[in-house]
C-alpha cells in the first residue's frame, strides 16, 4: 500500500509573525545606537574642523600681526590662502550651514570663527562642547553666540 504523507513546507503564521517580532525588537534597539554613533561621529568631525579653521587663523596672526579679517558667511577669507583648504570651508560644516570668521563683531571677541545657519540644533552642539571646552554653551571658548550661530573663539 502506497500512502501519500501529509508533509507539510514552509512555515506557519505563528512562526512568521514571531520572526517578524524578534526583528522588530532587535531593530528598536538598533536604530537608536546607530543614530547616537552617527551624531557622535558628526560631532567629533565638526570638532576637528573647527579647531583646524580656529588654529589656521590664529598661525595667520602669528605670522602677520594682524587677525583674520571679518568675512561674509561662507566666503573663504583670502587670508588663509595656504593656511586651509578652500574647498572644505567652502563645502561648509559638518552640521551644515556656512563657515564664517568674525573680527570685532561678536561683542567682546577680537576673533572667532563658527557656523551661521546651522541645520542641526543645540543638543548636537552641547556634544561639541563637551569635546572641545567645557559642555556650556554660553561659557568658554566654544559658544552659541545667536539663534543660529556658533563660535569658537581665538581671541577674546
Amino acid at each position: 500500500m502506497n500512502k501519500a504523507k501529509n508533509t507539510r513546507k514552509g512555515f506557519t503564521l505563528i512562526e512568521l509573525l514571531v520572526a517578524v517580532v524578534i526583528l522588530g525588537v532587535l531593530a528598536s534597539i538598533a536604530v537608536p545606537l546607530f543614530s547616537n554613533y552617527v551624531r557622535n561621529a558628526r560631532a567629533a568631525s565638526f570638532s576637528n574642523d573647527i579647531r583646524l579653521l580656529a588654529n589656521a587663523g590664529a598661525q595667520y596672526a602669528l605670522e602677520s600681526g594682524w587677525w583674520v579679517e571679518d568675512s561674509s558667511s561662507g566666503e573663504f577669507p583670502p587670508e588663509l590662502e595656504g593656511y586651509v583648504s578652500r574647498k572644505k570651508f567652502e563645502l561648509g560644516s559638518p552640521l551644515g550651514g556656512k563657515w564664517d570668521y568674525e573680527q570685532y563683531d561678536l561683542g567682546d571677541f577680537t576673533s572667532a570663527v563658527g557656523v551661521h545657519g546651522p541645520t542641526h540644533g543645540d543638543d548636537i552642539f552641547v556634544v561639541v562642547d563637551k569635546r572641545i571646552d567645557d559642555g556650556n554653551l554660553s561659557t568658554g571658548v566654544f559658544q552659541k553666540v545667536d539663534a543660529d550661530r556658533y563660535y569658537y573663539v581665538i581671541e577674546e
